[in-house]
């Protein structure tokens, strides 16, 4: 399983190769995904367009993804559910 980086543009070039938003470029992003995603990982694999602040304040909201787990101080989702709100919420403009 790839491991993201935050400088990882082979990886970056490939999904956008895929077209941002497009199903191809979501299959791409779920195929790599470990089965848990922390609010980090989550904001990283979007190159930071959605921060973990966001996250945070969605989740006190109801808004963010539904599936959550906590270790410690740490939260993070479930893959099905980290990917459904990515769906939601990146639209290509």
């Amino acid at each position: 399983m790839q491991q993201y980086r935050q400088h990882d543009f082979a990886y970056t070039d490939r999904l956008f190769s895929k077209g941002i938003g497009s199903e191809d470029f979501f299959r791409s992003i779920e195929k790599e995904l470990p089965p848990v995603v922390s609010r980090a990982e989550l904001s990283r694999i979007t190159g930071g367009l959605i921060s973990v602040k966001t996250l945070s304040n969605e989740d006190a909201l109801q808004k963010g993804p539904r599936e959550r787990v906590r270790a410690g101080s740490k939260v993070g989702y479930s893959k099905a559910s980290a990917m459904a709100y990515l769906r939601k919420k990146l639209q290509l403009l």
